[in-house]
């Protein structure tokens, strides 16, 4: 499964996002502490940055709660920002 965040422009480009990633996971974390250490995420060098969080280490996927609820965390950290997520989520 992964998260894909890009701006609603072309002409725009997201913000170095490490720290702002960081602290959105701490959160996601905090709420479903079993997936502590299974995301990772790349932000793009060039224009438009954009910005991919992923499954990495030993889980496979998110139910469905889990999913929802990080991908509301990631429209609320980039309010002009699409974000599309790739993968199904665990039944």
């Amino acid at each position: 499964m992964t998260f894909w965040v890009k701006p609603q422009s072309s002409i725009e480009a997201l913000p170095e996002a490490k720290d702002l990633v960081q602290d959105l996971l701490e959160l996601f974390y905090e709420y479903f502490p079993e997936y502590e250490g299974c995301l990772g995420f790349s932000q793009s060098p060039r224009r438009p940055r954009y910005l991919f969080l992923y499954m990495e280490g030993p889980c496979g996927g998110l139910l469905p709660g889990a999913t929802q609820f990080l991908k509301e965390l990631l429209e609320t950290a980039f309010p002009h920002s699409e974000v599309r997520v790739y993968g199904k989520p665990w039944p």
